[in-house]
C-alpha cells in the first residue's frame, strides 16, 4: 500500500481507558515527521489539560449521543447527583469486549454492550458514536486553523491492538464506516508498529538520551516493542532492514494485561472487604462516587517509584461507599479491616484508606508477572536471537512500576522509555498513514487455508469425509494451506496461488470457504483447531468449459488486514474479497 498522497493524514487513537486524534499536512511530513498536532482536553471539573480524553460515551433517555470523554463523565456525575441518571446510557472502558471473540458465537455486528447499570444498546452504536465524536472534533479543529480542508483530503487512521483478530478490525472499520468515515479512506493500524515507527523518527534527547536513539534503530538492529495500554500489552519484535524499514521477526502477540487488570485488582480488594452485593449497590446508586474513586486510583498509579516503595499510598475513598456497607451490615468498617486479611496492610478512615507499600505493589503483580513471563518466552525464540533493546511505550508504561519490573526482570537488556510514551502509538499513527511501506514485512499469525475437495485416498483420508459425484471418490472438508504460521509476510505481494475447479459441470460459481488455524498443518477444516473467516464467490461464465472453469486464488496477508483474490483463467477476470467476519 503506497502513501495515499492525500493532503492531511489524521489519527484517531482508540483506547480501553483514553483517547485522542492526531494530524499532520503532507507537505508538513515531507519536511519533519515528527511535525504532528495532537489534541488538546480539558477536564471541566478540575481544570485539567490533556493530549487525551477518557473513553467514555454517554447516551440519553432516547438512546441519542450526548457526550464523550470528560464531558460525559461530568455531566453524567451532575446527572447521578441529581439522582437523575436512571434512564441515560454510560459507557467506559469498552473497547475490551472486542478482544478474544474467536469462532461460531463470537463477535457479531449485532453483539450487545452493557453500560455500567449493566442497560445494553448495540455495540457498533456505541463504538461508532464514539469515533464519529473524535472525527468530528478534528474537523472542527481543522475549521478554526482555517485549513480549508476537504473531508476527501483526509486520509483516516484508525488504531487497533496487533493481536485482535480479523472480526474485531472489522468490527472497529465497519463502526468507522458508520460514523462518516469512508471505506476507501480509511486504514488501520497496528498499535506497536505505529508506535515503532514514532521511535524510530525520535531525536536522541527523546529516546532515554546517550546513543541509544542511534544503536536501536540501525541496521541490522533488533528491539522488541512493549506497548501496555489500558486493556492489552501488545508486544512485537522488528529488524531494521538494509533499505531502513522494518521486519518484524515474531508474529504480534500479547494479552489482557493493561493498566485495567490493575484497576481490577484494586476493585477486589475493595470487593473483599464490602463484599460485592454492597460494591454493585454503590456501582448502580451512587455511580458517578464509583467513577471518582477510580479516577483518584488513576492517580495513584502514576505515584513516583520512590513514594510507592517507602510510603503509606494515601486515597480518597467515596464516603458513600463506607455508609453503605454499614447501614447494610451494621458493622464498623474499621473493624471489619482489622479482622479480615488486609489487617495490617490497610486502615479505612472517614473517607480515606491507606495502603501498605507491598500491598499497593501487590495490584500490579499479575499484570506485571504476565507481560515479564511472555517477553521472556519471546526473546527465548530462534527468530527473536540478538535483540537487545526495550522499547516501551503506551500510558501503562509511564507506572513507574511496571518500569521497575521490566528492568529488574530484564538487566542485560537497554530499556528506552521515550519522551510522551503515552502518546507514541497515536503521533506514529499519523506517521504511518503517511508512509505505510514502512513496515516492509509481517509475520503470520496463524495457517490460512481453503476447504476444498480432493479425490479420496482410503490409505490416508477420514472415511466418513467421502464423497461421491459421478462416480468419482472426493473427500471433502480438506484444509488446502495457503500460508502456514509463523511465515514471513512482504507487504502488497501474494503469498500463494492455487488452482481449483469445480466439481460439478453444471456449476456457475465456485465457493472458496476460508478458514485459519493455530496449527501448522491441520487436515480438515472441521478440526478443533480451525476457524471459520469468511467465504468468496466466483461467477464461472457461462462460456467456460472443461479446464476453462478452473479459478486461480491469491491471498495476500502481508498488509494489516486480509485480502484475496480470485481470477477465472478463461477470462482473466479479477475478484477481490471482502470477508463477512462479523455474521449476517
Amino acid at each position: 500500500m503506497a502513501s495515499s498522497g492525500r493532503l492531511l493524514v489524521a489519527a484517531i487513537d482508540f483506547g480501553t481507558t483514553y483517547s485522542g486524534y492526531a494530524f499532520s499536512f503532507r507537505h508538513e511530513f515531507e519536511t519533519d515527521p515528527l511535525k504532528v498536532s495532537a489534541s488538546t482536553w480539558t477536564a471541566g471539573s478540575r481544570a485539567l489539560v490533556s493530549l487525551k480524553t477518557p473513553t467514555t460515551v454517554l447516551l440519553d433517555k432516547d438512546k441519542n449521543f450526548h457526550s464523550f470523554g470528560y464531558e460525559a463523565e461530568d455531566y453524567y456525575s451532575q446527572l447521578a447527583e441529581d439522582d437523575d441518571h436512571g434512564d441515560w446510557y454510560y459507557f467506559r472502558r469498552f473497547k475490551m469486549m472486542l478482544y478474544g471473540k474467536e469462532g461460531k458465537g463470537g463477535l457479531t455486528r449485532n453483539i450487545p454492550l452493557k453500560d455500567i447499570r449493566d442497560k445494553e444498546l448495540p455495540a457498533l452504536k456505541v463504538f461508532s458514536e464514539a469515533i464519529k465524536y473524535l472525527k468530528g472534533h478534528l474537523l472542527k479543529a481543522l475549521e478554526k486553523r482555517a485549513t480549508d480542508v476537504k473531508d476527501t483530503d483526509i486520509e483516516w487512521v484508525l488504531t487497533v491492538p496487533a493481536i485482535w483478530n480479523d472480526p474485531a478490525k472489522q468490527f472497529m472499520r465497519e463502526a468507522a464506516e458508520v460514523a462518516g468515515i469512508k471505506s476507501d479512506q480509511l486504514t488501520i493500524a497496528l498499535e506497536p508498529e505505529a508506535a515503532s515507527l514514532y521511535c524510530k523518527h525520535l531525536p536522541v534527547e527523546k529516546m532515554g538520551g546517550s546513543e541509544q536513539g542511534f544503536t536501536c534503530f540501525s541496521k541490522g538492529s533488533k528491539y522488541l516493542v512493549l506497548d501496555a495500554g489500558g486493556g492489552t500489552v501488545d508486544i512485537t519484535v522488528h529488524k531494521v532492514r538494509d533499505d531502513g524499514t522494518l521486519k518484524e521477526l515474531d508474529r504480534a502477540s500479547g494479552g489482557a494485561w493493561g493498566g485495567t487488570q490493575v484497576d481490577e485488582a484494586f476493585k477486589q480488594m475493595i470487593i473483599k472487604i464490602v463484599g460485592n452485593p454492597t460494591m454493585q449497590q454503590f456501582c448502580h446508586e451512587q455511580t458517578s462516587d464509583f467513577v471518582d474513586m477510580f479516577r483518584e486510583f488513576e492517580t495513584k498509579k502514576r505515584c513516583s517509584l520512590e513514594d510507592t516503595l517507602s510510603k503509606k499510598v494515601t486515597m480518597k475513598i467515596p464516603i458513600a461507599l463506607k455508609e453503605l456497607f454499614e447501614d447494610e451490615t451494621e458493622e464498623d468498617i474499621k473493624d471489619v479491616v482489622r479482622q479480615s486479611s488486609y489487617a495490617g496492610k490497610l486502615e479505612w478512615i472517614g473517607d480515606k484508606i491507606r495502603i501498605a507499600p507491598d500491598t499497593f505493589q501487590s495490584l500490579f503483580n499479575c499484570a506485571i508477572t504476565d507481560t515479564v513471563s511472555h517477553i521472556q518466552d519471546l526473546l527465548s525464540k530462534p527468530s527473536c536471537e540478538g535483540t537487545k533493546t526495550i522499547i516501551m511505550v503506551g500510558g501503562f508504561s509511564e507506572s513507574p512500576l511496571l518500569q521497575r519490573g521490566i528492568r529488574e526482570a530484564f538487566p542485560q537488556m537497554r530499556i528506552v522509555i521515550p519522551y510522551e510514551c503515552g502518546l507514541s502509538v497515536l503521533k506514529g499513527a499519523v506517521i504511518f498513514g503517511h508512509r505505510p511501506k514502512t513496515i516492509s514485512a509481517r509475520k503470520a499469525k496463524c495457517t490460512y487455508g481453503i476447504s476444498t475437495n480432493k479425490k479420496f485416498k482410503p490409505s490416508r483420508h477420514d472415511h466418513s469425509k467421502k464423497k461421491t459425484v459421478n462416480g468419482v471418490d472426493y473427500c471433502t472438508e480438506l484444509f488446502d494451506k495457503h500460508v502456514r504460521v509463523g511465515t514471513t509476510l512482504k507487504i502488497g505481494q501474494a503469498q500463494s496461488d492455487q488452482k481449483y475447479n469445480p466439481l460439478y459441470e453444471n456449476q456457475t460459481c465456485l465457493d472458496f470457504p476460508v478458514y485459519q488455524s493455530s496449527e501448522e498443518d491441520p487436515d480438515y477444516v472441521t478440526d478443533g483447531s480451525c476457524t471459520y473467516m469468511g467465504n468468496m464467490s466466483v461467477t464461472i461464465p457461462d462460456t467456460a468449459v472443461g479446464t476453462d472453469k478452473s479459478v486461480r486464488v491469491k491471498m495476500i496477508f502481508g498488509g494489516t488486514e486480509l485480502k484475496l483474490e480470485a481470477i477465472q483463467e478463461s477470462t482473466g477476470k479479477v475478484t477481490e474479497a471482502k470477508f463477512n467476519f462479523l455474521g449476517d
